[in-house]
């Protein structure tokens, strides 16, 4: 019997772990979200009784500290695992390389606040407001989801320069947890940056820019991994993922890795 609080659950990665927690009953899944009524997770807490769709915005302080409150409520107190998977990018700005960001301060911010405000900002506040709980757990154990494209090493063997504001992001969360590592270390509480992989989260069909740009990623991605078809679904990332987190023991705590346990097979 487990307690599992995930961030970001409304859809995409988040619901898929929400999907797969709920099937053994013996877990208690706390999903939060912004809107616990929309049909992508009130489906699945209807479904599920040992699913709980609690408001949060990781964004907000305030909300983000009412929703571990409610949390609490549901569990007497206590988590084993929060899985913090909130994150957010300009769309617009995706595609920028660095030497496209605008001499603009205010359009700069804007590219960058996104990322920076579910994953620094939200992962700050979201990991604060639930410790009180993890410490009462037995697991004890804090996922902040990250990516291969924080990686040095990644980055240059594909060479992949844009989604700047995303990538500059993920490695501040990869350092980030390995400071929440080394302080809470002493408490036996394990902190770990997870890369999902590559996966396929668009919901219906792709616009033909998205096929294309796709397309180029998938050739830069096959300097790193010359055997990758292409990207993995959301069944197969979580799936791996769990496993990872079963695993996270002090020797692993304040790394980042992959989907598949390691920091080679990113992809």
């Amino acid at each position: 019997m487990s307690s599992y609080a995930i961030t970001g659950a409304s859809k995409g990665i988040g619901r898929e772990f929400v999907r797969q927690l709920a099937a053994d009953s013996s877990n208690t899944i706390l999903a939060i979200v912004r809107n616990p009524d929309s049909p992508d997770i009130s489906e699945l807490a209807s479904n599920h009784p040992n699913v709980h769709a609690i408001k949060g915005d990781v964004t907000d302080p305030k909300s983000i500290l009412e929703a571990a409150s409610a949390a609490a409520a549901v569990t007497a107190g206590k988590l084993d695992v929060l899985i913090h998977n909130s994150n957010a990018v300009d769309i617009a700005s995706v595609s920028f390389n660095p030497t496209q960001i605008p001499f603009d301060a205010q359009a700069t911010r804007d590219i960058f606040d996104p990322p920076f405000s579910t994953g620094i900002y939200g992962g700050l506040w979201t990991t604060n407001a639930f410790l009180p709980l993890i410490e009462e757990g037995i697991q004890k154990k804090i996922v902040h989801i990250s990516s291969a494209m924080a990686d040095l090493d990644f980055i240059n063997k594909t060479g992949v320069s844009d989604a700047v504001a995303y990538a500059v992001a993920k490695a501040g969360m990869n350092v980030q947890v390995a400071k929440y590592a080394a302080e809470l270390a002493p408490k036996g509480i394990k902190v770990l940056a997870l890369s999902p992989g590559w996966v396929d989260t668009w919901e219906g069909e792709k616009p033909a820019q998205l096929v294309e740009a796709q397309k180029a990623m998938l050739k830069q991605f096959q300097a790193a991994d010359p055997e990758l078809k292409g990207q993995i679904e959301p069944e197969e990332s979580v799936r791996k993922s769990l496993q990872v987190i079963e695993r996270l023991d002090a020797e692993t705590s304040g790394l980042l890795l992959s989907h598949n346990g390691d920091r080679v097979r990113w992809l």
